[in-house]
C-alpha cells in the first residue's frame, strides 16, 4: 500500500514538473513573437529606443526580463525534492534509531508509535521546506535587471537612477513621537 501511494506522489510531481516546463516553454515562444512584434514597432516609431541594439539582443532582453522564471525554479525544486526523498526516508529512520537507542530505547519511543511518526513526518517536511528554500533563494539571487535598465545598457546609455524619494500621499498621516 505505501509503495502504491509513494508512486502515485512520486507521478503527480514529475507531472507537476512536466506541466512546468511545458507552460514555461510555450510562455517563451509567445515572449519569442511579442518581441519580434515589439522590436519592429519601435523600428517604425521610436528608433531611438532601440538604437545599436540587434533584433536578437533586443528579444534575448526581452524574453530574459519576461520569462516565467518561477516555473523553472518550481520544476527544479519539486525534482529536487523527490531525489531527496528516497535517501531521507532511509536516513530520518536511521537517526530516529539512533537517538531512540542514546535515550535508552523506552518503550513508548519504538518504531510503532506516535512518536515515530510525529519524528517522520515532520522531518521530512523539514527536508522538503530546505530543498524549497534553496531553491527560493536562487530564484530571488539570480532575478534579471528590469527591461528597461537592460534596453539603456544594451544602447550603452547610463542605467536610469531612482532617487526613492517621493512625496507623501495627502492621506498618509505623519508619526508624531510620543510626548
Amino acid at each position: 500500500m505505501i509503495e502504491t501511494n509513494a508512486l502515485i506522489l512520486a507521478g503527480l510531481i514529475v507531472g507537476f514538473i512536466l506541466v512546468c516546463l511545458v507552460r514555461w516553454t510555450l510562455a517563451v515562444r509567445s515572449l519569442n513573437q511579442e518581441a519580434e512584434a515589439e522590436y519592429r514597432t519601435r523600428q517604425a516609431e521610436k528608433p531611438a529606443t532601440i538604437l545599436n541594439v540587434t533584433q536578437d539582443e533586443f528579444r534575448s532582453l526581452y524574453v530574459t526580463s519576461f520569462q516565467p522564471r518561477w516555473m523553472l525554479y518550481a520544476a527544479a525544486g519539486a525534482g529536487a525534492a523527490l531525489l531527496a526523498s528516497p535517501p531521507s526516508m532511509v536516513l530520518v529512520p536511521w537517526a530516529y534509531d539512533w537517538i531512540w537507542r542514546l535515550s535508552g530505547a523506552p518503550e513508548w519511543g519504538g518504531r510503532t508509535g506516535y512518536v515515530y511518526m510525529f519524528s517522520l513526518f515532520f522531518s521530512m517536511t523539514l527536508i522538503w521546506a530546505l530543498v524549497a528554500a534553496i531553491f527560493a533563494r536562487a530564484f530571488h539571487r539570480r532575478t534579471p535587471e528590469p527591461f528597461t535598465h537592460a534596453l539603456a545598457r544594451a544602447r550603452g546609455e547610463p542605467i536610469p537612477e531612482d532617487t526613492g524619494w517621493r512625496r507623501r500621499p495627502k492621506w498618509a498621516r505623519r508619526v508624531r513621537p510620543d510626548p
